[in-house]
């Protein structure tokens, strides 16, 4: 007997999406084909998957609802999460081709498993008419992507290299050096697997620096967060019960039974704790539920002059994030110094604005800054200073400028009227908390440097 084959509608997929009024979208058509042969009681089933535009095989299906594909161009390769979308669209259809109508049960569920249906199974009403019965319900695959989208924004691309006092640029006076760079967002690796970093900030440089010298006041904190917490003896037995409940999980069991049990924990440590205590320890135990079951404060404590050792411990609770404060004077001694304070403060005030997108439809992130302490060895080189702290890339929080730091309002008779003096002030938060591994990346724990 010959075979039978029927297909699905063309399924349109956009491969390419080009900037907005180019021509770079590109649409493909794909479709489903099933194939029948042999004959009534003993058919064979084979179903492909075509690109329309020259009828291609590019895929197949397994029973378990699988998707494979094979052939694909370089464009479809970066569309494959779509076109399988699309062709479990076209399977659903598919189950009512007119092939896999008016066959035997076991036929019927062979059909049904070519299309990626497995234990779709026939079953008969009381009119020995054939009904389909529901699909076994599967708990629903999670996949786990990268995430790496990029949102462009409008912001510049470069400064000067600005300096103040101007001469510090040709001398050896230790500084502090202002560079900028700009955040296209991190891009999160989904996985747990060792050595990959989960959270990868994508940075790109803006030229440009601003170099000032050292003033005094320079600091840092280190702070990491310790908070007192408690596990009274009721609740470290429960908890040990509750933990034991969990595990139940992994065995299988229902979510639903195992957060039941789970809460019943606490309750049972209770009565086990007071059954295997003396007489009065049971009595203060009694007490002590009585006092959680009415909302009592300080019931057990009033009535027995004791409480449950609530073995209070500091523990770890996270690292902290570390703030930097500079405040600069700075006052221009001639014109060319004059032009380059106007710009060193446009520099940090354009630097921390909110960027757009061209749709205005989102805003982005300021710019961010690196901050080094630079001093000079011996042979005359710029190094990093050894004897001040290292500072990760920070976010500018506020910049803040006095116009009239002596309380005396006066200009230089340039053409710009320049400010015989300005007060900077900025407030930077570092970006990334400290990590032990960062002081031996610095310097493989020779305690050569400060460090951070």
């Amino acid at each position: 007997m010959a075979c039978t084959t029927e297909k699905t509608t063309t399924l349109p997929v956009t491969l390419k999406q080009g900037i907005r009024g180019s021509k770079g979208r590109v649409v493909r058509n794909y479709y489903v084909q099933t194939k029948r042969c042999g004959k009534a009681g003993s058919y064979t089933f084979n179903t492909s998957i075509h690109r329309s535009s020259d009828d291609e095989n590019i895929g197949t299906t397994s029973s378990t609802g699988q998707i494979t594909l094979s052939n694909l161009d370089e464009l479809e390769k970066s569309k494959q999460s779509e076109i399988k979308r699309q062709i479990r669209q076209a399977l659903k259809k598919a189950k009512k081709f007119a092939i896999g109508n008016n066959i035997t049960e076991k036929d019927r569920t062979k059909f049904l498993d070519n299309l990626g249906f497995q234990n779709t199974a026939i079953e008969t009403n009381d009119n020995n008419t054939k009904v389909q019965k529901e699909e076994e319900k599967k708990p629903y695959q999670y996949t786990y992507s990268t995430i790496d989208i990029e949102i462009k924004g409008d912001r510049r691309k470069s400064y000067g290299n600005y300096y103040y006092p101007e001469d510090l640029s040709s001398n050896r006076q230790d500084r502090v050096r202002f560079t900028q760079k700009y955040s296209q967002g991190t891009k999160i690796e989904a996985t747990l697997d060792a050595g990959v970093k989960q959270f990868q900030r994508k940075k790109t440089k803006i030229n440009g620096s601003v170099t000032l010298p050292i003033v005094t006041g320079i600091e840092d904190t280190n702070r990491v967060d310790w908070q007192g917490a408690t596990l009274n003896p009721i609740q470290a037995l429960g908890a040990s019960g509750a933990l034991g409940v969990f595990q139940g999980v992994a065995e299988g069991k229902g979510i639903s039974d195992v957060f039941g049990n789970a809460a019943g924990a606490v309750k049972d440590a209770s009565q086990k704790m007071a059954q295997s205590a003396g007489s009065d320890i049971r009595n203060a135990i009694n007490v002590y539920l009585a006092q959680r079951a009415v909302g009592a404060q300080g019931l057990l404590s009033r009535a027995t002059g004791a409480v449950l050792n609530p073995n209070l411990e500091m523990l770890f609770g996270g690292p902290s994030l570390r703030n930097f404060a500079f405040t600069f004077t700075l006052s221009p001694r001639d014109a060319e110094e004059a032009d380059q304070v106007r710009k060193i403060l446009r520099f940090f005030k354009q630097g921390m604005s909110v960027k757009t997108t061209a749709s205005n439809v989102f805003l982005k992130a300021p710019n961010v800054f690196d901050i080094q302490y630079q001093t000079f060895n011996t042979e005359g080189q710029q190094i990093v200073h050894p004897s001040i702290n290292i500072i990760k890339t920070c976010a500018l929080l506020s910049c803040n400028v006095q116009y009239t730091p002596n309380n005396t309002y006066m200009t230089y008779e340039d053409p710009f009227r320049t400010m015989t003096a300005y007060q900077l002030t900025l407030s930077f938060g570092e970006l990334d908390p400290i990590y032990d591994n960062d002081y031996k990346d610095l310097d493989k724990n020779q305690d050569q440097v400060i460090g951070y």
